[in-house]
């Protein structure tokens, strides 16, 4: 507040000096014979509005700071043309800074940070229920029937489920993700149509649908006349009651919903009458309290309504039974956890390319010591040369900012395609907006900050009498902490930005070598369909897979639930019940007779899933090793009876282990059950092996299975090699980005290094002459050079481990097969940055040796 006390001051001060010159004027009048009170009125009358004069006087001094100011713009362009590399390279360091962590930001907070775009995320909540074998268990629609009846005095509850329709629009048929949700479901979560209405009633007895904004864009062209009009879903007539805004995509982040339909028009329009009576469903259940009611006290009320005979087996001993929670807004720990981990990570980053920039400028200060010292000498504040020296490191901030601001939008373009690897559906919303925009900002200002106090201090304390004393080519170095400090700092990040980049990569590698329970080689197009027949599954199957083996190029065909480490099915479990043992919840798939054989999924003792167990014969399972350890020990599995979703089965194979959700489980304990004798899910996915490119038969296999089921839907067609590059996508991102970053730190700080070592060899131009003239050998001179640098790394590069360990720690649960303290990584971190400080010091340190003796004397 320094600044209003001296405008108080001055304001105080013109008011006493205008107070004198009236009283002076009325003294003169005075003089003149006039009365006090005629003289006081006339001295006013010549002397004019106060208010007035005051205000022009205020009118000044600001013209005369707007004149200051570009001024000091003027001549700050003029210095930095006249050293335009350093000016390139200070704008180029401050780019990428700021494109680097302005991308990174707008990456995390889309994926981790950012509130859902409802009314009061943070008040909206998400249920969920656990039963007695600790599965957390999908709810089925009478689940929400009987939570909503109970509830109804606490809470208001809507469901939602996600499935897949085809959307036909002309000649054009496309996959579509559909939620179908409880006629509350928009008005819950506070959002608003961007063109008609958030409507799912049916309008004059025709079913209506709300279209998602991608869908819009992409298939009908953004057509601001959609509204009213009809499309086909799976061969069903809807009409189009709306069009979301682009920021809402639905309640499941990183998923965007294409189409949005009542549960009515799913069950009786679609056809999907079961979904309405199955309790095994894959609804999700979302609640906002009612006033003075406690999550907690709500919770227990909606648990009793799901327990029971014909309902959800008992409730967990000892453990939370169903919890409501916000799932959709960051809390304190997500921000804690995540939000300041990230947002220490980019200002240590940002600190890299600063130090770079505060180098060149006191590099630059230094140089200009005699011009700065002339103006503190003709009387310039000290105050006025900060703010000229501030204003040159603003137009360098602002010019990399607009640079880096491009750079980050590039690499958001980039950090989507990573993670959507190909999906459509996949959106995490990473865009620029006022987020992106105040975090740029802050980091302007940080630059601004970073890159010109330490020179603007340097000036200030220039003592004028060393300035027109002291001569170019001095002897000895000229140390500063400033300088040592930020080498230091610079040192010690590269450190830890090249071991994070080593470990994500080294994860990288762990997980591309990751069997996911089949060969991953295999040449497999992957087809989730859905029949047309009104057939029994299995048979259903079986027709279609023995049809396809007979298409030209197709080696074979097999079907099951899911695939291992898709998207689809990846939570579904089974009970699994041992005599003496607490129930577990074990992850199962259902397969078909071939499976084992085409997938390459190795069985290690009995035999696989045959195309004889159909749903007459006895009933079977396979289970994997990590089965057999944990749940079966100290024996042979193999012709063991196991209660199994309920059923005896009986043991008949043990198949290798694989990851069921994503790579970087642990393998957990996994049953294989036959297609036929599983209850009917309704999901289905077709595996055709072909001899060559697989995408070059997706015509000719989806051709022979219209011409079996004219009336079947595909609903996805893809390769297995995508899919593997699916389930690698995050650690691809996560590898490329790290990597990204140690390249950027490691440059970067060699580029400072070296140009404060060139810099400080320039400067001991004499010295260095002096001492040849002495009569000491080059590869003296040179490890002088060499050990000014060795002195600053053996600085730095300890914090830098320090810093790793730490990054090591917060990380770990992200990195695979690898232990963050292991010494491989801080070895090879410290060897990297000991041989660039090297490195970066060979090239002045020869410099140095060739300087003569005689030329180094004459130049002083």
């Amino acid at each position: 507040m320094h600044w209003w006390r001296q405008r108080k001051e001055s304001e105080r001060d013109l008011a006493r000096e205008l107070r004198s010159d009236l009283e002076l004027e009325a003294e003169e009048q005075r003089e003149n014979g006039l009365s006090p009170e005629e003289a006081r009125y006339a001295a006013r009358r010549k002397f004019g509005n106060v208010t007035l004069i005051m205000e022009e006087i205020y009118r000044k001094d600001r013209i005369e700071l707007l004149e200051t100011v570009s001024q000091d713009l003027r001549h700050s362009l003029r210095v930095l043309r006249k050293s335009p590399g350093a000016t390139i390279l200070s704008v180029f360091s401050i780019a990428l800074g700021i494109g680097l962590t302005a991308g990174m930001f707008s990456v995390g907070d889309a994926m981790l940070l950012r509130p859902m775009p409802f009314r009061r995320p943070s008040q909206l909540l998400m249920a969920s229920s656990r039963g007695d074998d600790g599965r957390a268990f999908p709810y089925g629609f009478p689940d929400y029937v009987d939570m909503a009846a109970a509830g109804r005095d606490l809470a208001e509850l809507a469901a939602y489920q996600q499935r897949g329709a085809i959307l036909a629009a002309g000649d054009e048929t496309e996959p579509v993700l559909v939620d179908s949700v409880t006629p509350n479901y928009f008005s819950l979560l506070g959002v608003r149509a961007l063109l008609g209405q958030a409507s799912l009633d049916a309008l004059a007895g025709r079913p209506q649908v709300v279209l998602g904004y991608r869908l819009w864009q992409r298939r009908f062209g953004g057509d601001a006349n959609m509204v009213g009009r009809p499309v086909l879903l799976s061969r069903k007539a809807f009409v189009v009651a709306g069009v979301m805004p682009e920021e809402f995509y639905g309640v499941v982040r990183g998923s965007a919903t294409d189409v949005w339909m009542s549960n009515d028009a799913w069950f009786n329009v679609m056809g999907n009458r079961n979904d309405q009576v199955y309790r095994g469903g894959q609804f999700e259940i979302v609640a906002r309290l009612k006033p003075g009611v406690t999550a907690q006290h709500a919770a227990a009320a909606l648990d009793s309504a799901i327990r029971g005979p014909g309902k959800h087996k008992p409730a967990p001993v000892g453990a939370t039974a169903t919890a409501l929670e916000s799932k959709f807004a960051p809390n304190w720990v997500t921000g804690i956890l995540f939000g300041g981990g990230l947002m220490v990570a980019l200002s240590l980053v940002l600190f890299v390319a600063c130090a770079n920039v505060a180098q060149l400028r006191l590099a630059q200060a230094e140089s200009r010591r005699k011009e700065l010292g002339v103006r503190l000498a003709m009387g310039a504040g000290g105050w006025r040369v900060v703010r000229q020296l501030l204003v040159e490191s603003m137009l360098l901030s602002l010019a990399g900012a607009g640079l880096g601001l491009l750079l980050a939008r590039l690499l958001m373009g980039k950090a989507s395609e990573f993670l959507a690897a190909g999906r459509v559906s996949v959106v995490y919303g990473i865009r620029l907006d006022y987020r992106l925009l105040a975090y740029t900002l802050v980091a302007v200002l940080l630059s601004v900050l970073f890159s010109g106090l330490a020179p603007a201090r340097h000036a200030v304390k220039l003592n004028l009498a060393e300035v027109f004393k002291s001569e170019q080519g001095a002897i000895g170095p000229r140390r500063g902490w400033n300088k040592e400090m930020l080498l230091i700092g610079q040192i010690a990040v590269s450190v830890a930005l090249f071991g994070i980049a080593a470990m994500f990569l080294v994860s990288l590698s762990h997980a591309v070598a990751v069997r996911p329970g089949l060969d991953p080689q295999k040449k497999l197009l992957v087809m989730s369909v859905g029949p047309g027949r009104r057939m029994a599954p299995a048979a259903w199957c079986e027709q279609v897979s023995e049809r396809m083996a007979v298409v030209t190029g197709v080696r074979g065909a097999t079907y099951a639930r899911r695939l291992p480490l898709s998207a689809s099915g990846w939570g579904w479990t089974t009970r699994v019940e041992i005599p003496g043992q607490a129930p577990l919840a074990v992850p199962e798939n259902d397969v078909g007779g071939s499976y084992f054989a085409l997938m390459g999924t190795r069985v290690l003792a009995g035999r696989g899933i045959d195309t004889n167990d159909r749903p007459g014969s006895a009933r079977v399972a396979v289970v994997s090793q990590a089965f057999a350890r944990q749940v079966l020990p100290a024996r042979n599995p193999v012709g063991e009876w196991v209660k199994i979703g309920g059923q005896m089965r009986q043991v008949v194979g043990i198949a290798e282990d694989g990851p069921s959700k994503d790579l970087h489980e642990p393998p957990p304990p996994f049953v294989y059950l036959p297609y036929g004798q599983a209850p009917d899910s309704g999901d289905i996915t077709l595996m055709v092996e072909t001899t060559g490119e697989p995408l070059a038969l997706a015509r000719a296999v989806r051709d022979e299975l219209n011409r079996y089921d004219p009336r079947a839907e595909v609903y996805s067609t893809q390769t297995l090699k995508r899919q593997m590059d699916e389930a690698l996508s995050q650690d691809r991102m996560m590898a490329s980005a790290a990597g990204m970053l140690g390249i950027f730190g490691v440059v970067l700080t060699g580029a400072g290094l070296f140009g404060v070592l060139i810099y400080a060899v320039s400067r001991r131009t004499r010295e260095f002459g002096l001492r040849m003239a002495l009569g000491a050998r080059p590869a003296e001179i040179q490890r002088m050079v060499i050990t000014e640098s060795l002195r600053i790394a053996a600085w730095g590069i300890p914090i830098g481990l320090m810093l790793l360990a730490g990054a090591g720690a917060y990380m770990r649960s992200w990195l695979l097969g690898i232990t963050p303290a292991n010494p491989m990584f801080y070895v090879a971190s410290a060897t990297a940055v000991l041989a660039l400080t090297l490195l970066a010091a060979w090239v002045p340190a020869v410099r140095a040796t060739h300087v003569g003796p005689m030329a180094a004397l004459r130049d002083q």
